[in-house]
């Protein structure tokens, strides 16, 4: 099988880490002959170290995120020879003047939830381009069955033609040994983790008024807040201004899977404070890495976490200090840590590349 996986949003927050682990079990499955796949060219060098397979063949394109990228996107694909048999978005950004079968992905519908701030406009063109993907495509990839239900909800679409498949995790996180020298350390002492973008969604100003209830009872505790600053100044820019705060949150806004995976491995716990999501890959992340987990008590995380994370109210600081504190005051729970493992195991990439290949023959009648 010949297949087209969109790789545009490569290195790019949760929709890359779900690109990249899926194009690596693609890579490594014998029922794949070829692998097309455009990459933006600022990410060339990257691609290339991570990804060197000869059935991979990548253009590097300057196509910016914009308008532009739906209508030369698909001339740009009709110019590998021989043609993918299917093609496959792991976002709904599905090019305008292409031919074949098409799979695309929702992740979510974030942008048009209450908890994101965008104009009238920019809702109305996220509407239309999911319309669209829902429009063209053969299947569609749902990322949870909260995301699927969201969809059915907001959109005119039979809901056979969605199929729910949970995102990979990535092999490093649950199988590498965690880091445990202090010698490597990135922050020193203990600290609360977060991992994600600093977008309003992901309601940080709850994690840090919890921290800031935290700190009178342990004085030395740091927030380290791992992702990418959307807006030019937001609730992690004021706590860094603020004496309180000043040398206790700690920002790392490119970290690298590298840098990531060291993090994980020193957290004394991880919290997940957010009003809504698709999925939710950093928790099980963490989960893999033996940490103790604290999420927001939502139904998507209910679904994906189960059983093997703490729960707190994400509009509540309070009850996410309370949360926070008794995992800090407690001794570590190994059944709780078994558990967060074995749930991780779950979101193995084989498993998730198999449900996509499987798709992909049922789409094309095989």
């Amino acid at each position: 099988m010949k297949i087209y996986i969109d790789g545009m949003l490569f290195r790019h927050a949760g929709i890359g880490r779900i690109y990249q682990n899926l194009l690596q079990s693609l890579a490594e499955s014998p029922e794949i002959s070829r692998i097309y796949t455009i990459i933006q060219r600022a990410r060339k060098k990257d691609f290339l170290q991570k990804y060197p397979y000869d059935k991979i063949e990548a253009i590097f394109t300057d196509l910016p995120f914009d308008y532009t990228e739906y209508f030369r996107k698909g001339l740009l694909i009709r110019n590998f020879k021989p043609k993918p048999d299917i093609h496959y978005f792991p976002y709904h950004n599905v090019p305008y003047f292409l031919n074949g079968f098409v799979v695309s992905t929702v992740c979510d519908l974030i942008p048009i939830s209450p908890f994101y701030s965008l104009p009238w406009h920019a809702k109305w063109r996220f509407r239309y381009l999911v319309s669209h993907a829902l429009k063209v495509s053969t299947r569609v990839v749902c990322i949870s069955d909260f995301t699927k239900s969201q969809v059915v909800e907001h959109f005119d679409v039979a809901p056979d033609l969605l199929e729910v498949i949970y995102p990979p995790l990535s092999d490093d996180l649950s199988s590498a040994p965690p880091i445990l020298s202090e010698m490597d350390r990135m922050v020193e002492g203990d600290y609360i983790l977060f991992v994600g973008s600093r977008n309003a969604h992901k309601n940080l100003r709850c994690l840090i008024d919890a921290f800031g209830e935290l700190l009178p009872e342990f004085p030395d505790l740091k927030l380290v807040i791992a992702g990418a600053r959307i807006h030019r100044r937001d609730e992690v820019d004021e706590a860094l201004e603020s004496g309180r705060f000043r040398g206790r949150v700690i920002p790392y806004v490119t970290a690298t899977d590298q840098e990531i995976w060291n993090l994980y491995s020193h957290a004394k716990v991880f919290a997940f404070p957010s009003l809504i999501e698709g999925f939710g890959i950093p928790p099980l992340e963490a989960m893999s890495r033996g940490i103790p987990v604290i999420c927001s008590d939502i139904p998507v995380i209910r679904e994906v976490c189960g059983d093997a994370v703490k729960y707190a109210d994400p509009k509540d600081p309070r009850d996410f200090a309370d949360t926070i504190r008794k995992v800090l005051t407690g001794a570590q729970d190994p059944v709780a840590v078994l558990a967060g493992k074995d749930r991780g195991r779950i979101f193995n990439r084989e498993a998730s590349a198999g449900r996509y290949i499987r798709l992909f023959k049922e789409c094309l009648g095989t």
